[in-house]
């Protein structure tokens, strides 16, 4: 079978409390989840000024995400939720190419390799 690989932003509303766009990624999470996506890695880029304002808002909160998947209708279903969703003004999905997977891969090997040798590191201080 088939894997994909996608990078999705979104921005959040900037009106929500920190608390509420944590309860926001982690819909959007679980959502990624029920329609067979395995999430890699999330990147908070937090608020930031829109280009131009959508709904009146001149501010979003903005959220990069790196999603695994084997389900061709994978990105059909995350825009139907985004769209039903009030808390996302914007969002975008792009397919990554082979060339960027192989990227993806090593960014994330090298994280998973360095976060054990900190935490080893941080046992030590203790």
């Amino acid at each position: 079978m088939r894997e994909y690989y996608y990078e999705m932003v979104y921005i959040l509303r900037p009106t929500m409390s920190d608390e509420e766009i944590e309860k926001g990624i982690e819909k959007v999470n679980s959502y990624v989840e029920r329609y067979n996506g395995e999430v890699l890695h999330i990147d908070k880029w937090g608020r930031r000024e829109l280009a131009y304002p959508i709904n009146d808002y001149d501010r979003g909160y903005y959220v990069l995400e790196y999603i695994k998947t084997n389900d061709r209708d994978f990105v059909k279903n995350m825009e139907n939720f985004f769209r039903i969703n009030e808390d996302v003004i914007r969002f975008l999905t792009f397919r990554l190419k082979p060339s960027e997977v192989k990227e993806l891969k090593e960014k994330l090997g090298a994280k998973a390799e360095t976060a054990p040798a900190a935490a080893e590191e941080s046992k030590g201080e203790e």
